[in-house]
């Protein structure tokens, strides 16, 4: 609930923002319209005021002089006071007299083009012209009547004054007519013509272009102007207004942008987007979280249960180990009770032979007591350290067979760190007790060197257990397989349980091999402990 209450959240402020954006998009582009028409207004008022000055430039050379100009001196005057403006024969001054009869008509370069001098201007002007003119002569202002298509080829602006002479005497009125596409020009300036488009009305209502004047009046421009507001899609909506009041007359200008410029609504849809990814991205994220949640509840249930079974099992495995521990201790003492029998027995008896069987079944006794001391011992009730087992059996042995007098040499080369099962030590134990007891029957003598060595190596998957002594060892013809010694039967029998094999070399050394394999089943875990 609260990521969801916090991506509505966002979702709104993002809304909000991609609004403001928008707006801000909007404003920027409604900001650059409203500069290019503030400049291109400016530029035009700046020309207004030229045409303000030609015009009273004009006013002031018809009054002052001594006498009403010729129209070559007219023309002369106005080809003087142009030659800073580039109007070229974009102006044409007309003289009228008080009955409005054309008496020059001068442009910079020509006299009289249209052919209309002696012409009346009540022939194509209608009668509130006439009376608007008539009541000019008797004023000193100067007049901007609505803009008309000269025979010339353009529209004009046509500026009306009176004309005077010295004596302040009215002699009729001058009609300076200036192109009126020097002014509109303006707005089309600054590389601005591809983006704007500009609308120019006359009295709020007439359309004026920089070619024509559309008040139904006859049009001598065959020109048309392509940037005329009506060859684009621009409705009355997209533009913005601004007057001019030029000389009494009331022109509104209006710009737009050609094609209405469109936000890029691409950002909202990526932005939109994103945060939807991201949302969605939340809500999994948010599901996997909740999910490992409760897995992780159930693990760590799961985890207790299995704590606490463990413990049980600690327990019963400690209970285990302790009776295992016991059945040892009182097999180990079983054991020691039959040995100490035959000791028993042994002092009975005075006769050699039956005295030696009986030691050497004490010390067959003795080697598996060993075993269940060891393992009684070991911490995990398996495990057998070889070396120290080895060292303990002979110490067993010399203690139960050997004269007190007798000297002996011991080399073990067995890795302390060796250990094997219990299976394979019994079994090892009891083809070392026959080995050892043959030793100090038949090799080890008084007042000698005695050597005994036994070394117990790995070959490959096998291990190799070697004894030797310094004793003249088994007779030439005697054969090991074939032998009816009770302790040869039992080292082949022993060796076999093994796995392995027994052999014996009298040359170049006096010594008994066995090859064995530990019982498979604790193998890896010797090797392991190892």
């Amino acid at each position: 609930m609260v990521v969801s209450l916090v991506l509505i959240i966002g979702a709104f402020l993002l809304h909000n923002l991609l609004t403001k954006y928008n707006k801000l998009e909007e404003q920027k582009k409604e900001e650059q319209l409203n500069r290019a028409h503030f400049d291109a207004m400016i530029s035009a008022k700046a020309r207004i005021e030229v045409y303000a000055t030609l015009v009273s430039s004009l006013r002031s050379f018809t009054k002052n002089t001594s006498s009403f100009p010729s129209e070559k001196q007219l023309q002369n005057y106005l080809k003087d006071l142009l030659k800073e403006i580039q109007f070229n024969d974009s102006i044409v001054v007309n003289y009228i007299d008080t009955n409005h009869v054309f008496k020059y008509i001068i442009t910079p370069s020509q006299i009289d083009a249209p052919k209309l001098k002696g012409v009346s201007v009540r022939n194509f002007r209608p009668q509130s012209r006439i009376d608007e003119l008539n009541r000019l002569m008797r004023t000193n202002e100067i007049k901007l009547f609505t803009p008309i298509n000269l025979r010339e080829g353009w529209a004009g602006f046509p500026f009306n004054f009176s004309a005077r002479n010295n004596k302040n005497e009215t002699l009729g009125y001058v009609t300076p007519i200036l192109n009126v596409k020097y002014l509109l020009d303006y707005f089309y300036e600054n590389n601005n013509q591809d983006t704007y488009v500009h609308k120019f009305l006359v009295n709020d209502s007439i359309d004026l272009t920089r070619e024509a004047y559309y008040n139904g009046s006859s049009v001598f421009n065959k020109i048309k102007d392509p940037e005329y507001y009506k060859n684009f899609n621009a409705s009355d909506d997209d533009f913005i207004y601004s007057p001019i009041e030029l000389f009494g007359l009331s022109l509104k200008i209006g710009s737009a942008y050609k094609i209405k410029p469109t936000i890029n609504k691409n950002i909202n849809k990526i932005a939109y987007l994103w945060y939807s990814i991201i949302g969605l991205l939340v809500f999994i994220t948010l599901f996997q979280y909740l999910k490992n949640s409760r897995l992780n509840k159930s693990l760590q249930v799961a985890n207790n249960q299995v704590i606490s079974k463990n413990k049980a099992l600690e327990k019963n495995l400690f209970k285990i180990q302790t009776l295992i521990k016991e059945i040892h201790h009182r097999v180990k003492n079983n054991i020691l009770v039959i040995s100490n029998l035959l000791f028993l027995q042994e002092r009975e008896y005075d006769d050699k032979n039956i005295k030696t069987a009986l030691q050497e079944s004490r010390n067959r006794i003795k080697s598996m007591s060993l075993v269940h001391e060891k393992l009684y011992n070991s911490a995990t009730l398996k495990d057998i350290k070889i070396h120290e087992y080895i060292t303990q059996l002979i110490s067993s042995v010399e203690d139960i067979v050997r004269d007190k007098t007798l000297q002996l040499q011991k080399e073990i080369n067995v890795d302390e760190a060796l250990i094997f099962d219990a299976d394979t030590t019994a079994n090892l134990g009891l083809i070392l007790n026959e080995f050892l007891t043959n030793s100090f029957k038949y090799s080890f003598k008084e007042n000698e060197g005695n050597l005994l060595q036994i070394d117990l190596n790995k070959d490959q998957d096998y291990y190799r257990l070697s004894y030797k002594d310094n004793g003249p060892g088994l007779p030439n013809d005697f054969d090991i397989k074939t032998s009816k010694s009770l302790g040869m039967q039992l080292i082949q029998i022993l060796s076999e349980q093994l796995g392995g094999t027994f052999t014996y070399h009298k040359y170049p050394e006096n010594i008994f091999e066995v090859y064995f394999k530990p019982v498979p089943i604790h193998e890896s875990d010797s090797l392991e402990n190892a």
